[in-house]
């Protein structure tokens, strides 16, 4: 099987809804494109800071994809007036100003190259278990990571010059310049070092003051903060994983959390004898959903074998939740947050093409059509 073998192969429309405000939105197409390098263009073409833009979430850069973008309405003008490579602006209008996390989900549109013969009935099994499951396991997909988990668990041991070398040193470098970072001759390893934006910031910045901990400052928050999250989300993986090895996907067990909906307003509660059975009919009902914690230095962890999974993961690793604080470097903390195990899904069609399988289908927010995909296509050889 092949995905993305073409940027055309994925097609993501983001699904969000913009309420009434001052800000100037527009639609924003890229194909092959990343949606921070779009911005920084945009920026450096009109002079808008890079601040000054909000969007609901970062895309795939290999594919095209559609997401909205907003800016005080001052830059109408300016901005409607530039052109980008590989990019489309369009649908200009007033609304509120975007943050991250707006958006409801996503449309996808994908194309999977090379699927065998088999196909048609292991698709048709799978999506017959997921049905059944009510979702899929909520996994996050790889390019979360790259890397940056590991610079993530180097930080919340506190080995920020470990974590700075893990950062800055990429395969692609020669043996000459990953030999100068190690040396510390960070203002010789500059000349040689590829164009990349935010570790040549990280190297200019230990040139002159090497204070390894607060090097990750000079990043924008939405870089810096990847790191930890990225290690956060590591960690759920590993924990969800061992956890269907021992029960179902959608199956509960004394002492797991799950999160309820009532009215717009979400509460956690601890999974007890007096109230499984209820809880079990409310995930039947999609009205519940079992959760397991982001870990950070204000998680609850849950009193049960997924919690103890997510405690044996930490302790291997060296840390412990308050590790979370980064007391050295405050800036990257995490209090922590929760996640369903649970991924949903609705609108799932697929049909054949000469090239391959298309599938269709819509994602909430945070969820990733990789990981649906591979459950989909689970089997296939």
């Amino acid at each position: 099987m092949e995905i993305k073998k073409y940027p055309e192969d994925f097609q993501v429309d983001e699904v969000i809804d913009i309420k009434n405000g001052k800000h100037l939105v527009f639609k924003v197409k890229k194909i092959n494109r990343d949606t921070i390098d779009v911005i920084h263009e945009i920026s450096r073409k009109t002079g808008v800071p890079f601040g000054k833009f909000g969007f609901a979430g970062l895309k795939d850069k290999h594919a095209v994809t559609t997401q909205y973008f907003s800016v005080d309405k001052l830059y109408k003008d300016i901005i409607k007036g530039i052109d980008i490579n590989d990019v489309e602006l369009s649908e200009f209008f007033e609304g509120q100003k975007i943050n991250i996390g707006d958006l409801l989900g996503n449309n996808f549109n994908i194309l999977v190259r090379n699927i065998p013969e088999n196909f048609k009935n292991v698709i048709r099994a799978n999506i017959l278990e997921i049905e059944k499951n009510f979702g899929f396991p909520n996994l996050f997909g790889e390019q979360r990571f790259g890397g940056n988990e590991e610079v993530g668990r180097l930080i919340l041991r506190g080995e920020f010059k470990e974590a700075i070398e893990k950062f800055l040193l990429k395969e692609t470098l020669s043996p000459e310049t990953s030999e100068l970072i190690i040396e510390k001759e960070y203002a010789k390893a500059l000349e040689s070092y590829p164009k990349l934006r935010n570790e040549r910031q990280i190297l200019e910045y230990l040139s002159k003051s090497p204070n390894y901990s607060k090097a990750f400052v000079i990043l924008p928050p939405s870089t810096s903060s990847l790191f930890v999250h990225a290690y956060q989300a590591k960690i759920f993986n590993d924990a969800v994983l061992e956890r269907i090895k021992e029960i179902p996907i959608n199956e509960v067990e004394i002492g797991d959390l799950v999160s309820m909906e009532k009215e717009g307003n979400y509460s956690r509660t601890q999974v007890t004898k007096s109230n499984i059975e209820r809880i079990r009919g409310g995930i039947k009902k999609g009205e519940i959903n079992a959760i397991c914690p982001l870990v950070g230095f204000n998680s609850l962890i849950p009193k049960s074998r997924l919690g103890k999974s997510l405690i044996n993961i930490l302790e291997k690793d060296g840390i412990n939740r308050i590790n979370f604080q980064v007391k050295e470097a405050p800036f990257l903390a995490s209090n922590g947050a929760y996640r369903n195990i649970l991924g949903k899904y609705k609108d799932l069609s697929y049909k054949i093409e000469e090239n391959g399988v298309r599938f269709m289908f819509f994602l909430y927010k945070g969820e990733y059509a990789t990981v649906f995909l591979n459950y989909l296509t689970f089997s296939l050889s």
